[in-house]
């Protein structure tokens, strides 16, 4: 017994040394490494990977860059967890800068630091925290301050890290490139005002000089694109005459505009007469006068009385289509999964063909589509039918590009004098049936925001920021599948884990009565094997 307590002694002791040892290898290992930098991203999309566009613009830095982040330490989750994520994107910018960009934290906590943060643009925000159980109200500290050759960006506030490469790319882009292309915003015929499309046009004019303009007057010679956002009044000849100008001297426009005027808060619609019918043929397209309803659409909050009571329920509203037959290797839609079209019209690009005008259209509905023409009904809460969806996968977003002519001659005549026409055949038109969709209480859909600036990007020829800006970290869309394979699905959901279960337990049960035999088996052979030795 004596031996047999020694062998325990030592393989115990052997077992602890072991432990000891893996131990000191794993902490030695770990400082080896701390020093090294690298990601391993496994999402579909490389979303957590820099993109090449963001490489090169570091690679292309020819001074030192600074970047200051502002952002408290004793802040809980998640705030704290975005702190080191941050972090861990800086080491990875750093790490593609060739060594010229550099990177600061500051924990702003005595009054002179607090002061030189807000002096650079970074404002103290309220952030609610937990502590001791109990919902407090903390001032915090989450602002990047980019310093480049005497020029400053600042992000005031980080509140979302899935677009940080975005927000930090841009602003090492405008520090890089300060100069600044104008577009022009058409204006006079009821287009939304500025208030109307605030987050759109702030985030427009981070990169560019945003001109409203009134058709009324010809366009500057400064504008390098033009965007026309849903017009509800029709357009003069002089108006026309002007519009038309600009195509035939810069060729770079987009018309994001319904046929139909038609609003969330009305219950009817009614079409419009713009005057642009012609002018839009001579660009190789028709914006027809009907309203598409998808049954892929987004729901809205409706108020119905049940049992006496007033209940706010969401209802699924076809005339606001959910995009998702998007081309996500074209330039304007690239990488992106949806946009919400609320009250689109279908686009025409026949005449496209005998123009000899290229198209690609980018954003079609679903195969489950309708159009609603002449009476608008637009009460959510209507009845609708499988026979209202029979149509398939409209056009609602194209680029159209190739020599332009124009319906005036005029002015075709005084482009082709023009010194300063664009190289013949390289005009740009985008059009999208709708031009709600840029509004502020549509852009809780970011990618509505997106395809908008990669428009603007792509008739500037300024294509930089498009594959960073598009890169989501939302899930993409559900396919949409038929209801006999959703009952089907949710009768499996329902009926095969307790027979999985089930399974289990006859196999289990069927092995332990097999143990069982086997040991009586082996039992009645052990007696018979003890009464032949006795015998």
């Amino acid at each position: 017994m004596a031996g047999v307590e020694v062998q325990m002694n030592k393989s115990t002791r052997d077992a602890v040394l072991q432990g000891i040892l893996y131990f000191v290898v794993i902490v030695l290992l770990n400082i080896v490494v701390s020093g090294w930098f690298f990601r391993l991203d496994l999402t579909k999309d490389k979303v957590n990977t820099l993109s090449p566009a963001t490489e090169k613009l570091l690679q292309g830095l020819k001074d030192r860059m600074i970047v200051r982040v502002y952002f408290n330490s004793d802040l809980p989750s998640p705030y704290n967890n975005n702190r080191r994520a941050l972090v861990d994107m800086l080491q990875e910018l750093r790490s593609f800068s060739n060594g010229k960009l550099e990177y600061e934290i500051k924990d702003p906590k005595t009054e002179v630091e607090v002061n030189k943060a807000i002096s650079e643009g970074i404002p103290q925000v309220q952030v609610q925290v937990v502590n001791n159980d109990k919902l407090e109200v903390k001032r915090a500290f989450m602002g990047i301050v980019v310093e480049y050759q005497a020029r400053k960006q600042v992000i005031p506030v980080i509140e979302n890290l899935s677009n940080f490469e975005y927000e930090i790319a841009s602003r090492i882009y405008h520090l890089i490139n300060p100069y600044k292309k104008t577009i022009a915003l058409a204006q006079g015929n009821g287009e939304p005002s500025f208030q109307d499309i605030q987050k759109a046009e702030q985030a427009l004019s981070r990169r560019y000089v945003v001109l409203p303009v009134d058709l009324s007057r010809p366009i500057p010679d400064s504008v390098s694109a033009l965007i026309m956002i849903q017009p509800v009044t029709a357009f003069s000849d002089s108006q026309l005459y002007n519009l038309d100008q600009y195509l035939m001297k810069r060729g770079r426009a987009a018309f994001l505009l319904s046929m139909v005027n038609a609003t969330i808060q009305s219950s009817y619609a009614t079409d419009l007469s713009l005057n642009l019918s012609k002018l839009f043929k001579s660009c190789g397209f028709e914006i027809k006068k009907d309203l598409v309803r998808d049954a892929v659409c987004a729901s809205v909050s409706v108020m119905q009385r049940e049992g006496g009571l007033a209940i706010q329920t969401e209802i699924p509203n076809p005339y606001i289509p959910v995009v998702n037959n998007i081309d996500r290797s074209f330039v304007v839609s690239q990488d992106l999964h949806q946009i919400i079209l609320p009250f689109p019209s279908e686009i025409d690009t026949a005449s496209a063909h005998n123009l000899q005008l290229k198209v690609v259209p980018f954003a079609v509905s679903s195969e489950r589509s309708g159009i609603q023409t002449g009476f608008y009904n637009l009460d959510p809460t209507a009845q609708f039918t499988s026979e209202m969806f029979k149509e398939h996968y409209l056009l609602l977003g194209a680029a159209i590009s190739g020599k332009i002519h124009s319906e005036i001659p005029d002015t075709d005549r005084y482009a082709k004098v023009d010194p300063a026409r664009k190289t013949e055949g390289n005009e740009r038109i985008v059009v999208i049936g709708d031009g709600n969709f840029i509004r502020d209480p549509f852009l809780s859909n970011p990618e509505n925001l997106s395809i908008f600036l990669n428009t603007v990007d792509y008739l500037t020829d300024d294509l930089g920021l498009v594959s960073i800006r598009s890169k989501s970290f939302l899930p993409p869309p559900l396919k949409p599948v038929s209801e006999g394979t959703r009952t089907t699905t949710k009768d499996l959901i329902v009926v095969l884990p307790p027979l999985l279960v089930l399974a289990v337990g006859l196999v289990y049960w069927r092995k332990t009565v097999n143990r069982r035999k086997a040991y009586r088996a082996s039992l009645v052979e052990k007696g018979e094997a003890e009464n032949e030795q006795v015998n």
